[in-house]
């Protein structure tokens, strides 16, 4: 009997596309996957593919994100955002439970009334996932039982932790949070998030100082603060395989490319293959191997 393997696919907005190729290349190789865990982009893209649909397929779903930033759909009121967002989930989700999925499936999402991370994974399929993309300022929480849930990723965006909880032998992890060092330290939070650069001072940086504006102190402070803790729970819950697409260059929000991230997503799987069909081999098998 082979190893059971877990995917884990975080969190990232437009970053998650990424998801996309690493499934296609996975489908393609005939690397059977056993359970998946998701946040945020990663749990609508892993929900859909739990639930029997082909990579191909769910990139034609979301398609309809191509020259588009979030904020082009209802600009002005969060909970209609999210409103058009369950509406796309229902195409192919609606009536949908976690019961019905084809491969084990986990979301992850954060309860903000009492701060702790709650994994979901009864019940209704489509609360649940628009509770784990929840993302703050940008869609309300959404009311579960007795928690307010928002974004997974408000505590940390790649739940590898999760993965070893289920059981897998092997967990392979796709990670689209953007790297620290990659950022421009003092970039305003609109240009980081959106994906480009204003074309006037919002947040006041005085250019003259190179010091930067109370906006982009505090942006700084807590990319800091979300990457140390990402950094930490990665190497208490190391994945035997961690992909990490080339997608820095995009904001979470931003989703005027679309073709981009899938591409860098499929590039990643492809550069780890050798390492990720290894994960179907016995111990003995692996063994063997390497004498």
């Amino acid at each position: 009997m082979r190893p059971k393997i877990a995917l884990v696919l975080g969190g990232g907005g437009s970053r998650g596309l990424a998801h996309i190729g690493v499934l296609e290349v996975l489908v393609r190789e005939q690397i059977p996957i056993d359970y998946i865990i998701g946040t945020s982009m990663g749990a609508i893209i892993g929900s859909l593919f739990a639930a029997g649909y082909p990579p191909q397929k769910i990139a034609d779903d979301l398609d309809h994100l191509r020259g588009n930033n979030i904020f082009n759909f209802n600009f002005f009121s969060a909970r209609a955002r999210q409103k058009d967002t369950e509406k796309q989930l229902e195409w192919r989700l609606k009536g949908k439970t976690f019961a019905d999925m084809k491969i084990p499936l986990k979301v992850m999402a954060v309860d903000v009334v009492h701060g702790r991370e709650v994994t979901l994974e009864e019940g209704d399929l489509i609360p649940a996932i628009l509770a784990s993309s929840a993302v703050p300022a940008v869609f309300p929480p959404v009311e579960i039982g007795d928690m307010q849930l928002a974004d997974g990723g408000v505590i940390d965006s790649l739940a590898t932790h999760a993965g070893y909880e289920v059981g897998a032998d092997h967990i392979i992890a796709v990670d689209v949070y953007p790297p620290l060092e990659t950022d421009d330290p003092w970039v305003d939070p609109l240009s980081a998030i959106m994906g480009f650069q204003l074309p006037f001072n919002l947040f006041g940086n005085t250019e003259w100082t190179k010091l930067p504006g109370i906006a982009a102190s505090m942006w700084r402070s807590f990319r800091v603060m979300a990457w140390h803790l990402h950094e930490e729970r990665l190497k208490a819950a190391p994945p035997d395989v961690l992909l990490r697409p080339m997608v820095g260059g995009y904001g979470s929000l931003d989703f005027t490319d679309v073709d981009g991230p899938i591409q860098a997503g499929r590039l990643e799987a492809e550069n780890h293959l050798p390492v990720m069909k290894s994960l179907l081999k016995l111990p003995d098998q692996q063994e063997a191997g390497d004498d």
